[in-house]
């Protein structure tokens, strides 16, 4: 706690002038991403919002010239907005292949596979399936993203740590049959870190893949991992190497809703038994709720009573899509025609999904 509280106390501080032009230069920091006529930029702890065109990518130097408008969080981070400021793309002048780093080429990758996603299942199916896969939102129609907030199920639609689990246990179910058990899980753990930088390496799929890859370290040594005793680990890493991510929203509810499903599902689980179809999803989804709902509460003053039952109806089809999604994800990028017909045998789930966050958004 010393430690992180000295980590904390040491962060740089952005200072930027007020009222007046500024020159800001700096790496784009997440992949950007177009909302209605413009397009998202994250430079560090700026957010600039610009025209659509001319498109940038991440990983990308370029110059920023505009006024910049402090929004303070908290007494450790400031973020500021620009609208419409003046960009201009800096050109490297080394090796370019030299200058792309890990992050940049899985960026890039995740980019192309969404096009091809896109192409291969009609929408607005295709951006439901790209945002259960990668937690990419920005091309779901407005109304459905509004039923998923309605409905309590808007978690369902970011990289979050249940897509790491679910990764995690299909790959290692398909690897075992290949492979001893270790080699499966060193693969396993190769693939998963590939995930984490293809989505962004957002916090809750930091977290789970740091609480994977320390439960299959322990089945490497022949040792137990106890549930919450990985959570604790996994977020003391995550906050001595990024003190700021404790102020992160989606840090606060992944942790919450990983220790409401160790802790208090298994008080819950005995009593849905008696519910054979939906019982599983409603313990899980209360669980989960129960630990996050003053979080919730903080930060939207609201809750959805018929969130518990919606959850429970739509959940079972997460593993489904997640994992015909991955494997679809893989196949487009090189057999074009067999991706095809894996599309139209996930498009079903798609639709039941949706179709069930239509009708409880009402």
């Amino acid at each position: 706690a010393l430690f992180y509280l000295f980590r904390l106390s040491h962060l740089p501080q952005y200072q930027i002038p007020l009222d007046q032009p500024v020159k800001i230069v700096g790496r784009i920091t997440e992949q950007p991403y177009l909302k209605d006529s413009y397009q998202i930029i994250k430079v560090g702890p700026i957010t600039a919002i610009t025209d659509r065109f001319p498109g940038y990518d991440y990983g990308e130097k370029i110059q920023m010239v505009g006024k910049f408008t402090p929004q303070v969080t908290n007494p450790f981070m400031a973020q500021y907005f620009a609208y419409f400021p003046t960009i201009q793309k800096i050109e490297e002048t080394n090796n370019l292949p030299k200058n792309i780093g890990l992050g940049q080429f899985f960026q890039k990758i995740r980019g192309r596979i969404e096009r091809k996603l896109v192409s291969l299942i009609p929408e607005p199916e295709g951006s439901l399936l790209l945002g259960v896969v990668f937690g990419v939102k920005t091309q779901m129609p407005a109304d459905f993203l509004q039923d998923l907030r309605k409905t309590g199920t808007i978690h369902l639609v970011v990289a979050s740590g249940q897509n790491v689990a679910i990764l995690a246990g299909f790959l290692i179910e398909t690897l075992v049959l290949l492979m001893k058990r270790k080699q499966a899980l060193f693969f396993a753990m190769a693939a998963i870190l590939g995930y984490v930088l293809l989505v962004g390496a957002q916090p809750p799929v930091v977290r789970a893949a740091i609480m994977v890859g320390m439960a299959y370290a322990a089945q490497l040594f022949g040792r137990e991992g106890e549930g919450l005793r990985l959570l604790i680990v996994a977020a003391t890493i995550m906050l001595l190497v990024s003190p700021l991510i404790l102020f992160d929203m989606g840090f606060q509810l992944s942790f919450g809703a990983t220790a409401g499903i160790i802790v208090v599902y298994p008080k819950l689980q005995p009593k849905f038994r008696q519910f054979p179809i939906l019982g599983e999803g409603l313990a899980t989804t209360l669980s989960a709720q129960l630990a996050t709902l003053p979080i919730m509460l903080a930060n939207f003053g609201t809750f959805s009573l018929i969130s518990p039952l919606v959850n429970a109806l739509v959940l079972p089809t997460i593993p489904f899509i997640m994992s015909l999604g991955m494997v679809l994800a893989v196949l487009s990028l090189f057999v074009n025609p067999l991706a095809q017909v894996l599309a139209w045998l996930v498009w079903p789930i798609l639709k039941y999904f949706m179709t069930i966050i239509e009708i409880f958004g009402r």
